[in-house]
């Protein structure tokens, strides 16, 4: 993911404060593509992140304090007692006010409950201005990391900072986390020594590596201040968290809006807008096209079986519903002949008495509307339903109304004797 990563300095944030930021594509190709890829500039000159760029603001390690705490049992990331309880557990150790205060708990600490944790803290005043400042310009910032943060893998000494102003940060297990000393030969003595068969990593800025290593004695590895920032932009953390984390949603909020606007306005996406329109046209046109043929094959259909209608009796004059006439004109053909039909009673009788009824005998029948009623399964549904399976095959169906079972064809024959005789043998 594209990434614009500032660091904020130490200054109060205002128009004429310089930051400085490194841009990249992929996390290395803009240490491939030029020798000094860091830059500087007011907030207001800043390059614009743009769309699918993240701007991730860095907290130099000057500026924060690490303490480690325990959390009471019950107590998680997500509840809402844990700032003011961070606020208690913290008041010895912070020399400002804890209303002050910008309180962040690690990334693990979202999910873990019940453990040891790391808190950073830093001025709230101070950290709140640069993010305000950022987002007026129309840049807001989607995260805030730490320069360092702590942990206890491999240990690693990093000498960093301006030549009259630098210090050595120690992370990892022999820094119990972490470290940060003065960068002279005073601090030395109270550096923790490697422990049996444990090798440092020791980094450090160009500027400071040939008095590194005077001093500590080894040899030094070179890593830049946008590599580093690079690094910590890489990491979980994000320190807008409590009060802040509103503020981060609110942001978050406004890049993907500014993301949508620039798509629908920008004119370097025009191209994009007018192959999305092209394709809604296309799918419109292609669906009233599907639409048309599916009516025409329905009105195909229903001319074919009103000409069969007609060839067939040729007395139907007018078609209404040519089903449930060439139905009808069936049954009257079959009364003139006087053969029986699924919907005379002696034969739904005959299917009834083909039929399982469980031992039960039936304690009345009627016949009305080629519907056979009969009285006597006791609203027993299940067997209501096996009656219905073992008359199916015989082309009849089963169900139960109120006290009576309602026997009649599936093809529902009682609805040619509904339809006026005049419309269907005209």
């Amino acid at each position: 993911m594209a990434t614009l990563v500032v660091c904020l300095p130490s200054a109060v944030a205002g128009p004429s404060v310089s930051y400085s930021y490194v841009r990249s594509t992929d996390g290395e190709d803009v240490f491939v593509q030029t020798a000094n890829p860091m830059k500087t500039g007011t907030a207001a000159a800043l390059p614009k992140p743009g769309r699918g760029v993240e701007l991730v603001a860095v907290v130099p390690a000057a500026a924060l304090s690490w303490h480690a705490v325990d959390l009471p049992d019950g107590l998680n990331a997500n509840s809402a007692l844990l700032r003011s309880v961070l606020g208690g557990l913290l008041e010895d150790q912070l020399l400002d006010d804890l209303e002050n205060m910008q309180l962040a708990l690690a990334p693990q600490t979202r999910t873990a409950a019940n453990n040891q944790t790391w808190v950073a803290a830093c001025d709230k005043t101070w950290l709140q201005g640069h993010l305000q400042l950022f987002e007026s310009s129309l840049m807001p910032v989607s995260r805030v990391v730490p320069e360092f943060s702590p942990h206890l893998g491999p240990t690693e000494l990093h000498a960093v900072g301006e030549a009259e102003s630098a210090f050595y940060v120690m992370t990892g297990a022999s820094a119990g986390g972490l470290m940060r000393l003065p960068f002279s030969a005073a601090a030395l003595p109270v550096m923790p020594k490697p422990a049996e068969h444990e090798t440092w990593q020791i980094f450090a800025e160009p500027a400071l590596a040939a008095a590194a290593e005077h001093m500590l004695q080894s040899k030094v590895n070179l890593l830049t201040r946008p590599r580093r920032w690079l690094d910590a932009a890489n990491t979980t953390w994000d320190l807008a968290q409590f009060d802040l984390a509103h503020s981060a949603r609110s942001r978050r909020l406004k890049i993907i809006t500014g993301g949508l606007q620039a798509l629908l306005r920008a004119p370097q996406w025009r191209p994009f807008r007018w192959g999305v329109l092209t394709l809604i046209l296309a799918n419109i046109a292609g669906l009233n096209a599907w639409a048309w043929q599916q009516n025409r094959n329905l009105a195909d259909t229903r001319a074919a079986v009103q000409n069969t209608l007609t060839q067939t009796f040729p007395a139907v004059k007018v078609v209404v519903d040519a089903p449930l006439q060439m139905q009808r004109e069936i049954n009257v053909l079959r009364q003139a002949s006087g053969t029986v039909s699924a919907g005379d009673m002696e034969v739904m009788l005959a299917a009834l008495s083909r039929a399982n009824l469980g031992g039960r005998s039936l304690s009345s029948i009627d016949f009305a509307s080629g519907e056979l009623r009969v009285k006597g399964l006791d609203n027993d549904l299940q067997q209501v339903g096996v009656l219905s399976n073992q008359l199916r095959p015989n082309g009849y169906t089963a169900q139960l109304e109120g006290d009576l079972v309602v026997i009649k064809p599936e093809s529902d024959l009682s609805r040619a004797s509904k339809l006026p005789a005049g419309q269907a043998n005209k």
